[in-house]
């Protein structure tokens, strides 16, 4: 009902009592209310309400509605915004703005547009990429009573306020402490006394998936990132390793259905980039499956003498290529997740040729069974060693080629089911024919 209420005096332009409104409603209910308007009335609240409270709400907002808001405010009123942000955040809607409009700003922000600078020259699928520069220091030799004294005065903002980290003589980060053990332990007692030493972190420069499984195995709430020096340079939260979770798996699935990943949501994205982030895969794929028809070309003579074995064809391929991409999805899986890792492919190669075996004795039989009905004794004999044979090959297939695009350094997510499907086909119908072949004596 507040919602509709606000949507209202949007739409109206009345502006006394939506800052009254929105003082009473959480950031995310006035971003969710805010984009069914037009975007006049968006940057008409927006430029009303006071910078800190516009950035709480931006930040509610994907970032290409944060953008087109903010490209349509005055310079400083939008530079105002962005030092309101953390510089994670401000740094993410900066790098999608037009670069003359990310320098102005970065100019106007001071010595958070230096922060935020620093944090732009990250790539941004790295920990440096997704870390934020506020963070909290103490050194090991201050007591609890001086820590808690210096965060009264300073009351910091930090979203990662509830971790401390501490610093040696050099700046070496060398332990972290909690603000639970702050407040229980007594006040004289030291730093260095109380901090928990063995602390985790990351390089600048480690992959984010990297990052996201340290968070899932470890549970933090809070990751430090360190320079090569040891020094820390920022932190990554919680909430910034969930967006990289979404972001990975939206990109997994676009890769496992031969789709170059998008950026941008798919309302968000134009006719032309849905058309070219597919097009490509799909000339590939044909080129590919030409091989197809060059293999039965070349036993044009087996399949004319043999007419039923074309009825087998769908049936056979898709059973393959099926086979291979749940071999695939199963492998791949594991090692995006770490469940097993390149060394272990020997073992996976092996457990894998049982199942092939298992499975290809089960499909073979009834495969025979159906060509014994359909074709008769001979039909029978080729579809069913066929069946048997396809199947062991796609099942091995699915699982080494996953192995051999993470050893070449490649996303194995690349091991899609249109490429699995394609390259089990051609090899399929090999093996079919091959064997019709030898059935029936040519």
């Amino acid at each position: 009902m507040i919602q509709m209420t606000l949507k209202q005096l949007l739409i109206e332009g009345n502006s006394q009592e939506m800052v009254k409104l929105i003082a009473e409603m959480h950031p995310a209910d006035v971003a969710e209310t805010l984009i069914e308007v037009p975007l006049e009335n968006q940057i008409n609240l927006i430029n009303t309400v006071l910078s800190e409270m516009g950035a709480l709400i931006l930040r509610e907002m994907d970032l290409t509605d944060q953008a087109a808001i903010l490209s349509q405010l005055t310079s400083e009123k939008a530079a105002d915004i962005l030092k309101q942000m953390y510089t994670d955040e401000a740094a993410d809607l900066l790098a999608i703005l037009p670069q003359t409009e990310t320098m102005t700003l970065l100019a106007l922000m001071g010595d958070k547009g230096k922060e935020v600078k620093k944090l732009l020259a990250y790539e941004s699928d790295t920990s440096g990429g997704l870390m934020a520069t506020e963070f909290i220091t103490v050194k090991e030799e201050q007591t609890i009573e001086e820590v808690l004294l210096f965060l009264r005065e300073q009351a910091p903002s930090t979203e990662s306020a509830y971790y401390l980290y501490v610093e040696a003589a050099d700046r070496r980060l060398v332990g972290v402490v909690s603000l639970r053990t702050l407040v229980t332990k007594p006040l004289m007692t030291k730093v260095s006394e109380v901090m928990y030493r063995d602390v985790i972190s990351v390089p600048e420069d480690m992959d984010q998936e990297e990052v996201a499984r340290l968070f899932e195995k470890y549970g933090f709430l809070v990751l430090p990132v360190v320079d090569e020096q040891e020094k820390l340079i920022g932190v990554i939260t919680l909430d910034d390793v969930l967006g990289v979770a979404e972001e990975e798996a939206t990109e997994d699935i676009h890769k496992a259905a031969s789709i170059i990943p998008m950026k941008e949501a798919y309302i968000d994205a134009s006719i032309w980039t849905l058309f070219s982030k597919r097009v490509i895969w799909l000339l590939g794929l044909i080129v590919l499956n030409l091989l197809s028809s060059e293999v039965i070309a070349a036993y044009e003579s087996v399949l004319a003498s043999a007419l039923t074995l074309a009825f087998f064809i769908p049936l056979l391929i898709d059973t393959g290529g099926n086979t291979g991409s749940q071999s695939a999805t199963l492998v791949v899986r594991a090692l995006v997740t770490g469940d097993i890792k390149l060394s272990d492919w020997g073992k996976i190669l092996l457990k894998e040729i049982m199942v092939g075996a298992f499975l290809g004795v089960v499909l073979g039989v009834a495969g025979m069974t159906l060509g014994f009905f359909r074709g008769g004794y001979q039909i029978g004999v080729v579809v069913g060693l066929t069946m048997g044979a396809i199947v062991i090959f796609s099942n091995i297939v699915g699982m080494i080629l996953p192995f051999i695009l993470t050893k070449m350094k490649l996303d194995p997510a690349v091991a899609s089911s249109p490429l699995i499907t394609s390259v089990c086909d051609i090899a399929g119908l090999a093996i079919y024919f091959s064997i019709a072949s030898w059935v029936f004596g040519f």
